[in-house]
């Protein structure tokens, strides 16, 4: 995740569609404001405006959400104050004033009068008015702009993911610990089922590197990997654990 800070009242966030995909989040899911959605992003709204110095009991914080074509997804949060609820509540009036200055009878008429291509042509043109003075309520008709250098941070959309390794044999298992002895695992477990061995892994995601790292590392001994699978439960639920406490830890040391 990129979090570009604009100004002391703007910020705007760009989500890769693999990190989406990670937080289980899918594009109808943030278009509808499912539970997921909304709890991923009343956590954004949080650190968000600590950045900005929100104060809740006199601002407030608007979001806009995007979905892009590559699957990512733009979140844009401006901080407004008190006097910016008061300019914005000014220019809705002054909005307001405009869209009755369009939208007369004699404009009606006119559409209603004209044929063909020229109908559409001319309400076409009265929707644009419209959506123009619109336009002005809430940012004065612009964004803010970008400042020369802005501040940049750049870091994983989560601090914390789940993973769920499938191996084929306890050696195979020894040797990945091994491998992963340097990752910032917080916790992780061993089970045997029927199908073979999985290990599960809590991953601290300070830095994007550690993510793109562990998954290398896993794919590299594992027969599969998932994130944040429901699977993890059922079979915690329905096999007894190898090591049920810090499994890799343990592994890694033999």
């Amino acid at each position: 995740m990129i979090i570009v800070k604009m100004n002391d009242a703007a910020v705007e966030c760009s989500i890769a569609a693999s990190e989406l995909q990670e937080l289980g989040l899918t594009p109808e899911g943030i278009g509808t404001n499912d539970v997921r959605s909304v709890a991923f992003m009343s956590q954004l709204n949080k650190e968000i405006g600590a950045q900005l110095g929100f104060d809740p009991e006199t601002d407030i914080l608007m979001m806009s959400k995007n979905m892009m074509n590559d699957g990512s997804l733009r979140v844009f949060i401006m901080k407004m104050s008190n006097d910016d609820i008061q300019a914005a509540g000014d220019r809705i009036r002054a909005a307001a004033e405009g869209v009755l200055r369009e939208v007369t009878q004699e404009h009606l008429d006119r559409i209603k009068n004209s044929v063909g291509p020229e109908k559409g042509r001319v309400l076409n043109d009265l929707l644009t008015a419209v959506m123009r003075e619109m336009a002005q309520v809430m940012t004065g008709g612009r964004l803010p702009e970008m400042p020369e250098n802005p501040e940049i941070i750049s870091r994983p959309a989560v601090d914390y993911a789940r993973y769920l390794a499938k191996l084929p044999d306890l050696r195979t298992c020894i040797r990945m610990s091994k491998a992963l002895a340097e990752m910032p695992i917080e916790d992780s477990a061993l089970y045997k089922t029927e199908e073979g061995y999985f290990m599960t892994l809590g991953l601290r995601t300070r830095e994007d590197h550690v993510v793109f790292d562990l998954r290398r590392t896993c794919m590299e001994f594992a027969e599969a990997l998932s994130i944040n699978s429901p699977e993890e439960l059922h079979i915690a639920e329905n096999s007894d654990p190898v090591i049920a406490e810090n499994a890799a830890q343990v592994l890694a040391g033999l």
